[in-house]
């Protein structure tokens, strides 16, 4: 994988997880405030944030090594 295609996809990726923290963000903000009391699973599922940002640190661990390479 080449350096631009790496920058693309951190890129994309950084894009990715904002709309993805925001949606969480959104779902968090709507749930009442006794909610915990009457549910067992009260917020989003954060599994594709998490997804993401580990997606995100193995692109720039990539891009580090290519970078230091030269």
């Amino acid at each position: 994988m080449t350096k631009k295609q790496l920058k693309y996809r951190i890129k994309q990726t950084t894009e990715a997880l904002e709309r993805e923290h925001l949606k969480n963000v959104e779902i968090s903000a709507r749930v009442g405030w006794g909610a915990g009391m009457r549910r067992v699973r009260i917020g989003p599922s954060r599994s594709r944030e998490n997804e993401l940002t580990s997606r995100l640190d193995d692109y720039m661990k990539l891009l580090a090594e290519l970078e230091s390479d030269l």
